[in-house]
């Protein structure tokens, strides 16, 4: 008898416990998310996030899908540290100068495991008509599909 309410009080504990524990880390799922970002006007993109290869707990493989035909597949992986994920690829069309005109960009994506909000910084080595190298910045937030 003793040893059955030892077993009952254990569980009641235990169930309290877990109802107080703080939540676990959220961390991001494989799958497909919509780019939200004020960057383009015309265009928009999903990416498939699915598990690096070797898997990696702090890795996820990012293949972007335009939504439009003329416009660039690209893909990377995304490395998390400190809760913020950092994808650093080479966008072939990342720098839009006319329509059907185009120049490649190399991007640094960075958004929080939480919240799914991040900024995109894309610096470029020649410009539109051969104009001088520069950079861009924008604000994207990613939302599963």
């Amino acid at each position: 008898m003793k040893s059955v309410m030892v077993i009952m009080v254990a569980a009641a504990v235990s169930a309290v416990a877990s109802l107080l524990a703080p939540p676990a880390q959220a961390m991001m799922q494989p799958g497909n998310y919509d780019v939200l970002t004020n960057r383009y006007e015309r265009a928009s993109w999903v990416w498939f996030l699915s598990p690096c290869q070797p898997p990696d707990l702090n890795c996820l493989d990012v293949s972007a899908i335009p939504r439009l035909k003329f416009y660039a597949y690209y893909d990377g992986n995304a490395q998390l540290a400190n809760g913020r994920y950092t994808l650093n690829v080479d966008v072939p069309d990342g720098l839009q100068c006319l329509p059907g005109y185009a120049m490649p960009t190399h991007e640094t994506w960075t958004w929080d495991e939480v919240t799914l909000a991040g900024t995109i910084e894309s610096r470029y080595d020649v410009g539109c008509f051969n104009g001088p190298p520069g950079s861009q910045f924008w604000t994207f937030a990613l939302q599963r599909l």
